[in-house]
């Protein structure tokens, strides 16, 4: 191939020993700020925003071609490093990189993408096990190296008998061992496929993130199959036995809704879900995302737009055709289509079979007539190859959330800007934004409603869009229709705000925006708003029956809908005396000092509030103040009624950041009704990218005190994998801070040697999730613990392996352990039968062992915990305790969750 001049060393000197790596193994590898992490610090899995990957061009600089690693990026050297060659050769051989470089090589561009690319998509759909890539998960290098089939025939000697697979393996140290993969010999000694082993990209050596020092290159492969590290090959006459061969990569029928029946029936291991070829795939990359075209002016219902894109295939297929349609498929325009890869510059000289490789990216572009869009919803984009194969229109999904290659959308929407004039434009919004970020695109995970931020609604005074529509007139007769109607919607619209206001100024009521209530959310200032009314609720926090928590929570927001979920009419009236005056709207302000770049139309111009930062870390997940959605991952049956459930955030790295002894509010509708249930979760607050509840659930007619069974149980237990929950928080005013230490919302606080529990039935939650934090930390934390679990059978005691465990982790010293059965029990059991009563309690909540607590300081370093039903809390334990250590006791160191 020609020598060409890739010249990307201004994106190489952008490059920087990032500070989210800083306490990652990589943090000695230097990489581009720009590029959007999708799994948080660690691993690092990223891909460029669209416009800077396309703005490069053909061929894509190192720093910002996307990355797929599966953890830390080895620290290899070019001088030590070895690669093996064995299994079926007649000769085995071990190579030095020096060597390797000494040998014929080819240089060729191909296209690398990931498999995921477009996942965000499906995920949107129901939640796979993958993370979110965007549409950018995908770049195109020139690559340098050595062909297999050479290594194979001339420094192996050819291959022996039985020789049906040849493996790969790279040096990477992962959970399940090193990434490896296997190919046939028929697609590796196939001169025709340039499978090779690489050692230049774009003209220099492999950079780490890249692979370095030799990777695998197979073109018009998926990206999984290209071996970063590598450092064996084998010939053989069975596939690869790396778990990532068989756990990786797959795309399963949709039936298999969930990993644990993926490995329960074996589906990981058949070969025919194996994806091996890219398939054909379009994406519409300019109008960008959050782009805005003003059309107030009549000279611009004259111009045309460019509506452009990238496009690939697998297989060495060529991209024959890519069209648009503004009409959701009932006519298709035909664009312009460039293939580089044709261009002389991009050719591979002294083939020995000259031919034409298609194993790269092509660019499409067509110009549309701005006056068309006016009257169009969307954008959709399909190619078509060279066997006639195209996209399908809807999306198929998979366990994996990989192939994604569905007609893609950009929704075209009519707005009014924000400047001064109120000027019409047209705002173009794409179906996600890579990354854990919610919303962002028009998609919404399934079963929400959309988000109101991502769609555009016609809401300025009247009077300019009137005045704008005359300007209109002149130059495009057939919108004006439409565009009168936008103008009566949005007359009405500022009708019932002017409304709104003139009954707020007529009763003299003062008059508040939502940004004015939303700065009054703390403790001492505690405003919320209810059906368009604005009230002070800090003076009746302490009184609250539900407690300041649920309050707070919506401090400085709207709380109608929660409120009235779970209100009566009586305490609607006595809202009524915190009021102190209107909701009005408001219009928000443009933004001042945001970053305005124009496009390659001359047109668009990106609209700061559809943007999202990419490199933001991401915090922690719980929020008081608003309901987000969890989507259910993982489902365990631990026993007949009893179920784990793990839902996820979405982002692997991000944590929870509930409290110790806190619980979560969770909201279901179900019935045509809301219900809220406060969950603890039994996952520590330090777990990354999920939480875990343990739920009992209380079927129907299994009890004739609640034949209707428990509304809330029976809905989580009905949940299908990928569906999703709305969860807030935290609720609760007991926290363990750990080491001993304690608060409550009353104000207690202090340090604890010893912890008695006493829970029953699902009140374990909360004592387990304290008991593991203590025996996480159990160096630190000396805290001694004691439990008494109350059930009706030994069938229902929750997690009695996990408590075990614990218990056996601090030892008999620090744990103490007592189980009550208040049915019968089995002939070898060796704890208490009965309910929970003073001598049960007396016996076992501070074991003799631990010491009495015979005075006033033995009683103070002791609390107690309490959870479960009502019954058991106040007709049980607390009068037992108030018997065996007095009143004071009881009103300082005992806590009810």
């Amino acid at each position: 191939m020609p020598a060409v001049n890739v010249d990307h060393k201004n994106d190489e000197n952008s490059i920087i020993h990032d500070p989210r790596d800083a306490n990652t193994p990589d943090r000695w590898i230097k990489r581009h700020p720009e590029l959007i992490r999708l799994t948080g610090k660690h691993p690092f899995n990223c891909e460029p925003p669209v416009p800077l990957l396309l703005s490069k061009g053909f061929i894509t600089p190192a720093s910002i071609h996307f990355v797929r690693n599966h953890g830390p990026v080895p620290q290899l050297s070019w001088d030590t490093h070895r690669m093996f060659i064995g299994g079926l050769v007649n000769t085995e051989v071990t190579l030095t990189m020096d060597m390797l470089t000494q040998l014929p090589s080819i240089t060729i561009p191909a296209t690398l993408v990931c498999a995921g690319n477009r996942r965000k998509e499906q995920n949107m759909h129901k939640q796979s096990i993958g993370f979110n890539w965007g549409p950018g998960a995908v770049s195109t290098a020139i690559w340098k190296g050595v062909l297999v089939r050479d290594l194979l025939l001339n420094n192996c000697s050819g291959l022996r008998e039985g020789a049906r697979f040849v493996s790969f393996d790279g040096l990477d140290n992962l959970p399940n061992g090193t990434y490896g993969t296997s190919l046939s010999v028929e697609r590796v000694m196939n001169p025709m496929n340039d499978v090779m082993i690489a050692y230049e990209m774009n003209g220099d050596r492999l950079t780490p993130d890249h692979g370095f020092p030799v990777r695998l290159i197979v073109p018009g492969v998926i990206g999984g199959r290209m071996i970063k590290y590598l450092t064996k090959i084998t010939v053989s006459d069975s596939l690869s036995d790396s778990w990532y061969h068989y756990h990786d990569n797959r795309v399963l029928p949709s039936i298999v809704g969930d990993a644990e029946m993926a490995e329960r029936e074996q589906w990981w291991f058949r070969p025919e879900y194996t994806i091996n070829d890219l398939n054909i795939n379009s994406v519409i990359c300019s109008p960008a995302h959050g782009s805005i075209l003003p059309i107030s002016d009549p000279q611009t219902l004259t111009k045309d737009i460019t509506i452009s894109g990238y496009a690939y295939n697998g297989g060495c297929k060529k991209i024959t055709r890519v069209e648009v349609t503004l009409d959701s498929g009932r006519s298709w325009l035909v664009s312009d289509l460039e293939h580089p890869e044709e261009w002389p510059e991009y050719r591979f000289c002294n083939d020995p079979f000259p031919r034409q490789r298609y194993w790269c990216w092509c660019f499409w572009s067509i110009k549309v007539p701005v006056r068309q869009l006016l009257k169009c919803k969307d954008i959709h984009v399909r190619a078509w190859d060279s066997t006639t194969n195209t996209q399908p229109k809807d999306l198929n999904w998979n366990l994996m959330g990989m192939m994604n290659n569905c007609w893609y959308r950009v929704q075209v929407d009519l707005d009014v800007s924000g400047d001064d004039d109120g000027g019409l434009v047209l705002g173009f919004i794409h179906p996600t934004v890579p990354g854990p970020e919610e919303g962002g695109g028009w998609m919404r995970p399934k079963g929400e409603e959309a988000d109101k931020d991502s769609i555009i609604h016609t809401t300025k005074s009247s009077h300019i869009l009137t005045t704008t529509i005359a300007k209109l007139q002149t130059a495009e007769t057939k919108v004006e229709r439409m565009i009168s109607d936008a103008a009566a919607r949005d007359k009405t619209t500022s009708d019932k705000i002017a409304s709104s206001r003139t009954h707020a100024f007529a009763s003299e009521a003062a008059c508040y925006t939502t940004d004015m209530v939303a700065k009054h959310s703390m403790e001492d200032d505690c405003w919320i708003i209810h059906g368009g009314k604005v009230y002070d609720c800090t003076k009746f926090l302490q009184d609250h029956p539900g407690g300041a928590d649920s309050i707070l929570m919506n401090a400085g927001g709207d709380c109608s809908e929660d409120f009235d979920a779970i209100h009566s009419a009586n305490a609607r009236e006595m809202l009524a005396k915190y009021y102190i005056g209107e909701l009005i709207a408001s219009m928000p302000e443009p933004s001042k000092g945001a970053q305005v770049t124009s496009l390659p139309t001359g047109l668009l111009t990106l609209s700061p509030s559809r943007l999202s930062s990419p490199t933001a870390t991401p915090r922690s997940f719980v929020d008081p103040k608003r309901w987000q959605s969890v989507a259910l991952v993982k489902k365990i049956h631990l026993n007949h009624n009893t179920r784990l459930l793990r839902f996820a955030f979405g982002h692997p790295d991000q944590l929870l950041g509930l409290p110790l002894g806190n619980h979560l509010l969770l909201r279901i509708k179900t019935n045509d009704s809301l219900y809220f249930r406060a969950y603890t979760p039994t996952s520590l607050p330090d777990q990354r990218g999920h939480f875990d509840l343990v739920v009992k659930v209380y079927f129907k007619d299994t009890d004739s005190r609640f034949p209707a069974g428990g509304v809330a149980s029976q809905y989580l237990n009905a949940m299908a994998i990928g569906d999703s929950i709305a969860v807030k928080g935290p609720v609760g005013s007991f926290t363990y801070k750990g080491q001993s230490h304690y608060s409550h919302a009353s104000g207690r606080k202090g340090t604890c040697l010893q912890i008695g529990m006493i829970c029953g039935g699902t009140g374990l939650t909360p004592m387990y999730q304290i008991m593991q934090a203590i025996l996480a930390d159990k160096v630190h934390d000396a805290t001694k613990v004691s439990l008494i679990f109350g059930n009706l059978t030994e069938d229902d005691i929750l997690m009695r392996k996990e408590i075990d465990d614990a218990g056996n982790g601090l030892g008999p010293d620090r744990f103490h352990l007592w189980h009550m059965l208040s049915n019968a029990a089995p002939d070898d059991w060796r704890y208490g039968t009965g309910y929970i009563n003073k001598d049960v309690i007396k016996e076992h909540l501070f074991p003799r062992t631990w010491s009495a607590p015979d005075s006033a300081d033995d009683l103070a370093s002791r609390i107690v915990l309490l959870c479960g039903p009502p019954p058991m809390i106040s007709q049980c334990c607390l009068p037992a305790l108030m018997e065996l250590y007095g009143k004071d006791f009881v009103d300082n160191n005992v806590f009810c969750f």
